[in-house]
């Protein structure tokens, strides 16, 4: 069974697949997962450009992209996954999950798990694509176990990836294939 790229989710919260005129709501998410878990993002404020809706808008219409997101039940962006794939022909075989992120008001309501698996279910559908990846920072083991819990395995760890207020953090590098 597929995951569809819409659908309801319990607590009254729904996602879907992000369009063009969900730029200004992805720009402000961008602009809190940066500040709220700084380790997870390669991204700092004030210099990325995922917090600019012109560039979220060009972003949300290439088809080689595909962000989901899951709204609360006013409607207000709660959470983000995104995969995109590289069109150059000698990549176009990998999926990238990156942007992964639940506001902590919506966290531990199995939001990530949903959007995932609807990447995965993506990614197992694109013709000639046959392995996810993402990275997941070190310090960040929740994170790591719901990966590994869907079946990523961890194939090298990156010493020193980020620097973050002088301080040198670990990523490590995961694996699905299909």
């Amino acid at each position: 069974m597929t995951t569809p790229l819409e659908g309801q989710l319990p607590g009254g919260h729904s996602y879907r697949r992000l369009r063009p005129d969900d730029a200004e709501a992805l720009s402000a998410l961008r602009e809190e997962m940066l500040l709220d878990t700084p380790l997870s993002f390669l991204g700092a404020p004030g210099e990325d450009l995922g917090t600019r809706p012109e560039v979220n808008r060009e972003r949300l219409g290439h088809s080689f992209n595909l962000v989901l997101g899951a709204h609360d039940v006013e409607g207000n962006l709660v959470s983000t996954a995104t995969i995109i794939r590289d069109d150059r022909v000698k990549l176009r075989h990998k999926g990238m999950v990156v942007s992964v992120y639940t506001k902590p008001s919506a966290r531990r309501r199995g939001l990530q798990r949903v959007l995932l698996m609807a990447l995965i279910d993506y990614a197992r559908a694109t013709p000639d694509m046959d392995v996810v990846q993402l990275s997941v920072s070190a310090e960040a083991p929740g994170a790591r176990a719901l990966y590994e819990s869907m079946g990523f395995v961890a194939w090298g760890r990156e010493p020193r990836a980020l620097r973050i207020d002088g301080v040198d953090r670990d990523e490590v590098h995961m694996s699905l294939v299909l």
